[in-house]
């Protein structure tokens, strides 16, 4: 039997490939079949299992002048399992080999995964994700607030009374609004995803979707999603007067998750470390860990013929990765 072994992402297998692993959203079937309707790459979950060990990942594949890299699809995902597994890393090369892939753009989520997954010279980080820890109480995550942030919750029972919870609704707003948004925050071209993929998230039994109302009319959205094991923040497209209402709505899904008792809080990060939009995560009482981004090249002399082909330095790891692809 195959230690290695890869499920696609149209198979309930990888549902019960997860069971007993702590993941995000962004490690499920749905969060992945949802990002395959943009892409349309072959997408599958990668499983190791040996000696009472299983490790997982999503990934998918992409094509470049017939050769094939692999990445995360978008989200927090990456490696995560049951435990570490001594040989783990010789038997992933050897996986990536058969394969014939040239590289791989692999996310880590920090709140799963291990170092024992990876090499540490493949790693790089240039900025955070910030966590909130759901298991304090409500009292406790006030107080963590900074004094803007109190000033604004403080008023929530007020401000909660004007939000709506209704999905259908909230979807029709968050699609027609979504891609003028992205224009007017100059979004990277990899947020835009087809309304088919936001359709299908907006759809899902685990997401949760709050916005706030002015004058009779949608004004904000905040979308949720979770497992068991956490709770991440997807998306939050508001009109310009809605804007003010991101802390509130933010509140809510905080609440919500709470009383699901849901242990942790993905807010996100930032563009770059310690950024504008970092630090309005951390004004939230929030704790931050590494981002991790893996950098793997399985076969280097493709990977500097591709690189060579589009004049890219292909020893240069810092900036986009795999090079080749930057034009």
């Amino acid at each position: 039997m195959s230690i290695h072994s890869l499920i696609p992402a149209d198979s309930a297998e990888w549902d019960q490939a997860l069971e007993g692993i702590s993941h995000s959203f962004a490690h499920t079937r749905q969060s992945c079949l949802a990002m395959n309707l943009t892409t349309g790459y072959k997408t599958f979950l990668y499983v190791f299992e040996k000696d009472n060990i299983k490790i997982i990942c999503p990934l998918a594949e992409r094509e470049f002048k017939s050769y094939i890299d692999i990445v995360t699809p978008y989200g927090f995902s990456g490696f995560t399992g049951t435990g570490a597994h001594p040989d783990f890393l010789k038997y992933l090369d050897e996986f990536t080999k058969e394969k014939n892939y040239v590289c791989g753009y692999i996310s880590q989520n920090p709140l799963f995964t291990k170092t024992e997954y990876f090499h540490a010279e493949d790693s790089y980080s240039n900025t955070n994700l910030y966590f909130l820890d759901l298991r304090q109480s409500l009292t406790e995550l006030y107080d963590n607030l900074d004094t803007n942030r109190k000033r604004i919750i403080k008023n929530f029972r007020r401000t909660e009374a004007g939000f709506i919870y209704d999905k259908t609704t909230l979807t029709e707003f968050f699609i027609s609004n979504y891609y003028s948004f992205l224009k007017s925050i100059n979004a990277s071209e990899a947020s835009y995803f087809k309304p088919e993929t936001l359709e299908y998230i907006c759809g899902l039994e685990n997401v949760y979707m709050t916005g706030a109302v002015e004058n009779d009319k949608i004004v904000s959205v905040y979308i949720f999603a979770h497992t068991e094991y956490s709770a991440d923040c997807l998306f939050n497209v508001p009109l310009p007067e809605g804007r003010k209402y991101a802390p509130t709505l933010l509140w809510a899904g905080l609440k919500y998750y709470k009383s699901k008792k849901i242990p942790v809080m993905n807010l996100g990060g930032g563009l770059r470390e310690d950024d504008s939009i970092a630090m309005s995560k951390e004004r939230f009482g929030a704790y931050k860990l590494p981002f991790v981004n893996l950098k793997q090249v399985y076969n280097s002399n493709v990977y500097e013929k591709l690189c060579a082909e589009v004049k890219a330095d292909p020893d240069d790891r810092n900036g986009y990765f795999p090079a080749y692809r930057k034009n």
